[in-house]
């Protein structure tokens, strides 16, 4: 949920309940320096980091098994992987 959708609620009541909320996760957020969110997006960097690395290294072993039969193939995989 977003700040668009928090402020635009219609029901006075939900609208309250929501600002509550959202002030509760920035105290709690503040009161802990960041450190849970800044663990959770280094995390997903890092898994995302391995898996374009092992997706790089699969497109190389095609092309290497390609290279026989179609150089053009290859050639393309290797582009693909590079990118």
């Amino acid at each position: 949920m977003n700040a668009a959708t928090i402020t635009q609620a219609q029901d006075a009541r939900s609208r309250g309940a929501f600002e509550a909320i959202r002030n509760f996760a920035e105290q709690l957020f503040a009161a802990q320096g960041g450190w849970i969110a800044a663990r959770k997006a280094r995390a997903s960097q890092a898994s995302y980091v391995v898996s374009e690395r092992a997706g790089r290294a699969e497109l190389f072993a095609l092309a290497a098994d390609a290279e026989k039969h179609s150089p053009n193939l290859a050639a393309e995989l290797r582009w693909l992987a590079n990118r």
